[in-house]
C-alpha cells in the first residue's frame, strides 16, 4: 500500500500543495474559511478526489508511524455548550445557530441527518488548544455512502470534495493539523499523511473577539459513545 505526503497552507483564498503530488483519484487536501455573525473562526478541511465512482474516503486516524495532531496556536477550540464531537444536530442549530460553527470531527456529515460516522475508542476530544493520538481516528460505518465525494444528497459538500473537519476557535490566531488518511483512490486502498495551516484573512479577523458572551466549556462523553 502505497503512503503520500502532502503539506498545504491556506488563507481565505484557495489553498496551495507545498510537497509532494497525486496523479488521479485523491488529490490532495483543501481548506476553507468564512467570516460569520458570532466572531468564531471556522476551518473545514476537506478530502478531494477526482473519479467518480471510483474514490471514497474510508478514515481519518492517527497511528504510531504517522501521528494525528490538530492544533489552534494561540487559542483554543471553540465547543458549543449543545454540540459534542460529531456533526451537529440541525432541530438544535435552528434554535441556536452558533452551533453550526462547532468543532466536530466527520467524513461526509456537515449535519447528523441520516448515518452515522463511528469513533473509535480513544480518539481525544476537542478540548483545549490541542488533540493529539498515535492510536486512533474516526471512520464512515462500511457501506454507508457518506464516503462518497461525488454524491451531494449524503455527503458534503458533494464536489469531489469530501469535509473531514471542522475545527473553530474564539481566540487563536490559525489551526494547523497533522492526519494520516485511508480511502479509495483508482479502485485501490491508499493511504496519505496530510498536514495543514490555515491562517484567516483580515475579513475573519476583524469578527474575531467580537462573541465573548459565547464562551467555551469542555465537553462531557455522551453516554454510550466510545
Amino acid at each position: 500500500m502505497k503512503i503520500k505526503t502532502l503539506a498545504i497552507a491556506a488563507g481565505v483564498s484557495a489553498p496551495f500543495i507545498l510537497s509532494g503530488s497525486t496523479s488521479g483519484g485523491f488529490v490532495g487536501i483543501t481548506t476553507t474559511s468564512k467570516p460569520n455573525d458570532f466572531g468564531i473562526f471556522v476551518v473545514n478541511v476537506y478530502a478531494n478526489f477526482d473519479r467518480p465512482g471510483e474514490d471514497s474516503m474510508q478514515a481519518v486516524a492517527g497511528t504510531y508511524l504517522a501521528p494525528l495532531t490538530i492544533e489552534v496556536i494561540g487559542g483554543t477550540f471553540y465547543n458549543s455548550p449543545f454540540g459534542n464531537d460529531q456533526a451537529p444536530n440541525p432541530v438544535l442549530i435552528d434554535a441556536f445557530p452558533s452551533l453550526a460553527y462547532d468543532s466536530f470531527y466527520t467524513i461526509g456529515k456537515k449535519t447528523n441527518v441520516g448515518d452515522q460516522l463511528v469513533l473509535t475508542a480513544g480518539m481525544p476530544q476537542l478540548t483545549g488548544s490541542q488533540v493529539q493520538t498515535d492510536a486512533a481516528g474516526w471512520v464512515v460505518i462500511p457501506g454507508v455512502p457518506q464516503g462518497n465525494p461525488f454524491d451531494p444528497a449524503n455527503s458534503f459538500p458533494g464536489d469531489g470534495r469530501v469535509l473531514i473537519g471542522q475545527f473553530s476557535t474564539l481566540d487563536g490566531s490559525a489551526i494547523q493539523g497533522t492526519m494520516l488518511l485511508q480511502y479509495i483512490s483508482n479502485g485501490v486502498t491508499e493511504l496519505s499523511v496530510v498536514s495543514f495551516l490555515h491562517v484567516p484573512g483580515p475579513g475573519v479577523l476583524a469578527l474575531l473577539g467580537l462573541a465573548g458572551l459565547m464562551g467555551t466549556r469542555r465537553r462531557s462523553n455522551p453516554a454510550g459513545r466510545s
